[in-house]
């Protein structure tokens, strides 16, 4: 896959920390407290919105070695690419 090609096509996501996962939305939310109404239960905090180079970049700052992501490489840049407006960790 051509790096430069899919972040041409990202638009942003916002990472949601939840108390059993994480989501990636690409929901256009107004605030923080949008986010903490719709998932009120289990939000701990979220993110800026980012584009798919970036979510790719805090996951290798912030978790290291790929196996340890919550969302593997190719399923965020098949996100940024799809249609989809949210996905959930399956860690």
């Amino acid at each position: 896959m051509n790096g430069g090609k899919y972040i041409e096509k990202c638009k942003k996501a916002t990472l949601i920390y939840l108390e059993d996962g994480m989501l990636l939305s690409k929901k256009d939310y107004s605030s923080w407290k949008e986010i903490q109404d719709e998932y009120y239960e289990k939000y701990t905090t979220n993110l800026t919105p980012m584009t798919c180079q970036d979510m790719i970049s805090f996951f290798e700052m912030d978790f290291g070695d790929e196996e340890y992501w919550p969302f593997s490489r190719k399923r965020i840049v098949k996100f940024f690419e799809s249609d989809e407006l949210v996905i959930q960790s399956e860690q």
